[in-house]
């Protein structure tokens, strides 16, 4: 446990077992999913619920599109379902995480392939209709992520090969060739994860306000890790479904994608964590990663929402001091990622590493704490 995972509150509750519950309030289960990387798992949260006069679960959020990942799914709908049926899916955002099995879950959990149309005949018996909600901002580009279309489009257009992930990094001084091969190599890294997205949505908006499982939960929109998240809160519950806006152990990455090269995920990042602090101080908050936090059985103020949202602007606020002091002199952002994150990282974890370093510079460039110039093709930073 690391110094400031120390002054975090956790509730006495069990770590759901993959396949298994645990309970957090009445009607409000808590799921465990495994995930294929060193952030080897996802929460998820099952709520009982009736929509549209029928008696059944909302899924909050769904996990990767692996076979794993579905017979943890059947495994729970056989054994705690109990013949109903899944009601909505609500996906916070459009990780492949988060939004993985949005289709499947939709779908009634067919069997076979990831298309209905491999699937003859009508639904099989017990499977269900479910619809999707979202915000438009996460929806509409997870749904162009999964489109190999899409892909091709772009792959094709005449800026095509300058619009590459690789191509980005590259102008931000990553210079080894087998870095760039494997940048390139990931181009169907989320269409393996999330084979595909649910042809139909139901748009959530910020401020929203809806009824779940008999309780009025309203939207709290964030920006910066993804385009439009939706963290959830219910004032009855003293609940707070916080995504991955708000974590208690990591940091929540914020990356600068080649889309976008100019943005500032994290100024938006940080703009959007203050929000939380309009939310009652004990509100015991259910994270997409680590353990929930905060809750009525914290012996004070300290250890929940506020603590967290103050240490994760004051880690922010210490990352940046560190990349000015690297950068007395012009730097690339790849030579100022080790500054950032002077630990081991695996290839997956460089690529988040990369975007999230241009993050910082970017935010740094915006407030105009740093100048950027274009030298030689690669993009240099130097502290004003």
């Amino acid at each position: 446990m690391n110094p400031a995972e120390a002054q975090i509150h956790y509730p006495v509750l069990d770590i759901p077992q993959p396949g298994q519950r645990t309970a957090i309030a009445p009607g409000v289960w808590w799921l465990r999913m495994p995930l294929p990387f060193a952030l080897d798992h996802i929460n998820l949260w099952l709520i009982e619920d009736q929509f549209e006069g029928v008696d059944g679960f909302t899924v909050i959020d769904t996990g990767v599109s692996t076979a794993q990942t579905k017979a943890l799914w059947r495994q729970i709908k056989d054994q705690f379902f109990d013949g109903k049926p899944i009601v909505r899916v609500i996906c916070t955002h459009m990780h492949p995480d988060h939004m993985g099995l949005a289709y499947w879950l939709t779908e009634g959990m067919w069997e076979g392939e990831n298309t209905p149309a491999a699937n003859t005949g009508p639904h099989p018996e017990g499977a269900w209709e479910a619809p999707l909600w979202m915000t438009l901002g996460e929806y509409s580009t997870g749904r162009i992520f999964a489109s190999k279309g899409m892909a091709n489009e772009t792959e094709a257009a005449p800026d095509g090969p300058r619009a590459t992930m690789a191509e980005h990094f590259k102008r931000h001084g990553m210079t080894s060739e087998e870095d760039y091969q494997k940048t390139l190599q990931r181009k169907d890294y989320f269409t393996g994860l999330v084979p595909r997205v649910p042809q139909r949505y139901k748009r959530l908006l910020g401020g929203q306000s809806f009824q779940m499982g008999g309780c009025d939960w309203r939207v709290i929109p964030g920006y910066g890790h993804s385009p439009e998240h939706a963290s959830l809160y219910c004032a009855e519950k003293n609940l707070l479904i916080s995504g991955d806006m708000l974590l208690p152990r990591i940091s929540t990455n914020m990356s600068v994608w080649a889309h976008e090269p100019d943005g500032d995920p994290l100024g938006h990042y940080l703009s959007s964590i203050k929000l939380f602090r309009d939310l009652p101080t004990k509100t015991l908050v259910l994270p997409s990663h680590g353990r929930p936090f905060g809750g009525p059985s914290m012996p004070s103020d300290l250890g929940g929402i506020y603590t967290r949202v103050q240490q994760l602007i004051d880690h922010h606020d210490a990352r940046m001091a560190d990349a000015l002091q690297a950068c007395q002199a012009p730097k690339t952002c790849a030579q100022v990622l080790p500054v950032l994150f002077p630990r081991e990282l695996d290839f997956h974890q460089f690529t988040f590493a990369m975007g999230e370093t241009i993050a910082h510079m970017n935010y740094l460039w915006h407030a105009g704490r740093v100048s950027r110039s274009l030298v030689n093709g690669q993009w240099q930073f130097q502290a004003q």
